[in-house]
C-alpha cells in the first residue's frame, strides 16, 4: 500500500516538474525570438527586465500599469465594452 502512494506521488511529482519546464523553456523560447518591428534587440532585454520586475516586485508594475491594478474580472469587463 505504502508503495502504491510513493509511486503515485512519484508521478505527480514528475508530471509538476514536466509542466514546469516547458512554462521555463517557453519563456526562454520567447525571450530569444527575434522581435518584430518596430522593436529592436535592445526590447528583449526590455522584456527580460519587466519580467523580472513582475516577477520580484509586482507593486511596481501595479504603480506603472493601471490595468496591473484592476481585479482580472475588472479587465475583462473593460475590454468587453470597448
Amino acid at each position: 500500500m505504502l508503495s502504491l502512494f510513493l509511486n503515485i506521488f512519484l508521478i505527480v511529482l514528475i508530471v509538476a516538474g514536466i509542466f514546469c519546464t516547458l512554462i521555463g523553456i517557453l519563456t526562454v523560447f520567447h525571450w530569444f525570438k527575434t522581435p518584430k518591428m518596430p522593436a529592436d534587440d535592445s526590447n528583449r532585454l526590455n522584456n527580460i527586465a519587466s519580467w523580472w520586475i513582475g516577477l520580484t516586485r509586482p507593486n511596481v508594475l501595479a504603480k506603472s500599469y493601471r490595468y496591473f491594478r484592476n481585479d482580472i474580472m475588472e479587465n475583462v469587463k473593460n475590454s468587453q465594452d470597448r
